[in-house]
C-alpha cells in the first residue's frame, strides 16, 4: 500500500486512517483503532503511535451501484478470510494483512482507478479521494465500468480506459468515521473542456485538468488539487487548482458514454473550482500545505523536464519546494479565485 493520506483524531473516539493504494484496479483502506483517543498523547511519539496502531480493524471499501457504500473488515474469520479459501488460504490474522490486496479481493471490494490522496472537508466531514487515472477501466475483464469508476473511452487516438481520472467523496454513516457504511457521489471528472462526451462536470478553459493526484483541504475548507499528467500535457503542464466544494449529493445522476449510470456533484464552474498554479513541461505538482496565517502556499515541484537528462545549455531540471505569496502580503484568496493575485 503506497500511502496513508488522512488521519482523524478527536476526543474519546478512535483515531481512523484512510488510506489510498495507487495502482490500477487497487483499493481504498481505512484502519480504525481501537483505543479512543486522548488529547493527551500530543506530541507523544513513537509510544503514541503504538497506543493506536497497535491493535484496531482494517477495512476495504465497497461502492455499490446505488450510490450507497459499506466498509468490509479485513479480520481473520470474516468475509470468506480463513484457512478454507480457495484461491488464498489465510491462516490467521497476519496473513490477512500482509496479503491486504488477496483479501480486499476475497471480501469483495470494489476495484478503483489508482486512488492517491485522501482528504476530509473541515466542512461537512466528507471524505474526498483523487482517482488518478486507469488504462484497464473497461478493457479488462476484472475492472468493467461500475457507478464509482464508470468512464471508459479514447481520446486523442489513445486506446480505450480512464485517461483523465476522477475525484470521488464519500459521507461516512451519521457522520462517524468508525461507521461501515457511507453514502458517496463523484465530485469531479477530470476532461480537456472541449472532450464534450466525457467532461460530464462541464470543465471550462479556467479549470479543466487531467489525473488528479494531490489532494488538501485548507482549515478555511478550499480544497487544493494537484495533478500528475500525461493525458493533457499537450496543452497544459500540471497544475494546482483551488475549489470550494459542496457536500454529497448535492448534484444529479448522469450517464457516461459508457452507458453507465452515476452520481456525479455540482457542476464545475468559475465560481467553484479554477486553475491557479502550472508548473513547468515535465514535472508533477505534489506536496502541498499552507502556513497558519493562509499567507503562504508551499508546493513541490517533482521531476521538472521529465527527460531525466541536460537540457539547453546543459542545466538538469531539478525538483524543488515553491512558496506562493501575493504581492500585497495579503491572504490567499481572500477575496476570490483570481489566479492573478499571486507571486512566486
Amino acid at each position: 500500500m503506497k500511502t496513508v493520506r488522512m488521519l482523524l483524531f478527536e476526543q474519546g473516539k478512535p483515531v481512523v486512517f484512510y488510506m489510498g493504494d495507487d495502482a490500477r484496479g487497487e483499493y481504498i483502506y481505512k484502519f480504525v483503532s481501537k483505543a479512543m483517543w486522548s488529547n493527551s498523547d500530543i506530541g507523544g511519539g513513537l509510544k503514541a503511535g503504538d497506543k493506536y496502531l497497535n491493535e484496531g480493524t482494517l477495512y476495504v471499501a465497497v461502492f455499490n451501484e446505488d450510490g450507497s457504500g459499506e466498509w468490509k473488515a479485513l479480520v481473520h474469520g470474516q468475509n470468506g478470510l480463513d484457512a478454507f479459501n480457495s484461491v488464498l488460504p489465510f491462516n490467521g490474522q497476519d496473513e490477512v494483512l500482509v496479503f491486504a490486496r488477496a483479501a480486499a479481493d476475497a471480501a469483495g471490494a470494489t476495484k478503483m482507478d489508482r486512488p492517491e490522496w485522501v482528504s476530509v472537508s473541515p466542512m461537512t466531514g466528507d471524505v474526498y479521494v483523487t482517482l488518478t487515472n486507469n488504462k484497464y477501466r473497461g478493457v479488462r475483464d476484472d475492472q468493467p465500468v461500475s457507478a464509482s469508476n464508470p468512464r471508459s473511452y479514447q481520446s486523442s487516438g489513445k486506446a480505450l480506459g480512464n485517461d483523465n481520472g476522477h475525484i470521488i467523496r464519500w459521507a461516512e454513516a451519521g457522520g462517524d468515521h468508525a461507521a461501515t457504511s457511507f453514502e458517496w457521489d463523484i465530485y469531479l471528472f477530470g476532461a480537456p473542456s472541449d472532450l464534450s462526451a466525457e467532461n460530464l462536470s462541464q470543465l471550462n478553459d479556467n479549470n479543466d485538468f487531467s489525473s488528479p493526484d494531490g489532494l488538501y483541504f485548507d482549515p478555511r475548507g478550499v480544497l487544493w488539487i494537484q495533478t500528475d499528467d500525461g493525458a493533457y500535457t499537450d496543452t497544459s503542464s500540471c497544475m494546482l487548482l483551488a475549489a470550494l466544494p459542496g457536500k454529497v449529493s448535492d448534484g444529479s445522476m448522469t450517464t457516461t458514454s459508457a452507458g453507465q449510470s452515476t452520481r456525479v456533484g455540482t457542476s464545475a464552474s468559475n465560481d467553484n473550482i479554477k486553475r491557479f498554479f502550472v508548473g513547468p513541461e515535465g514535472c508533477e505538482v505534489t506536496g502541498i500545505t499552507m502556513a497558519p496565517d493562509f499567507k503562504t502556499l508551499f508546493i513541490n515541484i517533482q521531476h521538472p523536464g521529465n527527460t531525466w537528462g541536460a537540457v539547453a545549455g546543459g542545466s538538469i531540471p531539478r525538483s524543488a519546494t515553491v512558496m506562493i505569496t501575493r504581492e500585497d502580503g495579503d491572504v490567499i484568496l481572500a477575496e476570490s479565485f483570481d489566479t492573478a493575485d499571486s507571486t512566486t
